[in-house]
């Protein structure tokens, strides 16, 4: 990600958590869009980032760090598939965009549920 990215992110009334995690699923869907050229918009496999994580050098050396890296984009994989598939688009056509409008989306909506439930 560039700090134009990133700037983006942070330019949003997202909370600080939201944005955080804006920021990680942004990450993910760059590293998936490097991992999946030419696999017609499809997230790869796991065995396919598994092999990709592999050979970055700093994620090969460190045998726990790749475990908890495939962790995460197994959990960033689903959230994105989830997006695309509401979308109606295949998930690594996804933008910025799409993600920071459902991440406002769902903090909007949680702010309305709380309203309604105060008393």
């Amino acid at each position: 990600m560039d700090a134009a990215v990133i700037a983006r992110i942070d330019a949003t009334l997202l909370p600080q958590m939201d944005r955080h995690h804006l920021r990680l699923l942004a990450h993910c869907l760059d590293s998936f869009q490097a991992m999946g050229r030419g696999n017609e918009g499809l997230l790869p496999d796991a065995a396919s980032r598994r092999r990709w994580c592999e050979q970055q050098p700093v994620v090969a050396e460190d045998p726990a760090f790749l475990r908890s890296l495939m962790h995460q984009l197994n959990g960033a994989a689903e959230q994105l598939q989830v997006l695309a598939d509401s979308l109606g688009k295949p998930p690594l056509e996804l933008q910025l965009d799409d993600l920071i409008t459902a991440a406002e989306a769902r903090c909007h909506h949680q702010l309305q549920n709380r309203s309604a439930d105060a008393p």
